[in-house]
């Protein structure tokens, strides 16, 4: 989905921006760095969690035990942090340096060109 349609979907969760924030490839998308993304992915407050869970029938992601599907979304609960949020075009996205740091701690081959593209944004 382009950068219109994710914030859409994003969008249609009527979230307190102050309680969320996306993170994983939104975060490139809403940088410009890449021009779509398969799927939603979100860190929240425990509040917003407990909501979700309540209104929504997620379940645990096989990948992380802190993650938690619902339809194009991955949500996460854990390590909710105010400070490491920026906003761009009004929405609140985990910074940055912080997505690079968990791309390197977790060695994955698909993220090795998405390390170069973060790297090369961030010395601009």
């Amino acid at each position: 989905m382009n950068k219109e349609e994710f914030l859409k979907k994003l969008d249609s969760l009527n979230l307190d921006k102050d309680k969320y924030c996306i993170i994983a490839s939104g975060v490139m998308l809403m940088h410009g760095l890449t021009n779509k993304t398969n799927d939603i992915d979100i860190r929240v407050t425990k509040e917003v969690f407990d909501e979700l869970m309540n209104k929504y029938n997620m379940k645990q992601s096989d990948r992380y035990d802190y993650v938690y599907e619902l339809n194009d979304f991955d949500i996460n609960c854990k390590d909710f942090i105010r400070d490491n949020i920026e906003f761009i075009d009004g929405y609140p996205v985990e910074k940055i340096e912080l997505q690079l740091e968990w791309m390197l701690e977790q060695k994955r081959d698909k993220d090795k060109e998405k390390i170069e593209i973060i790297k090369n944004y961030l010395k601009k």
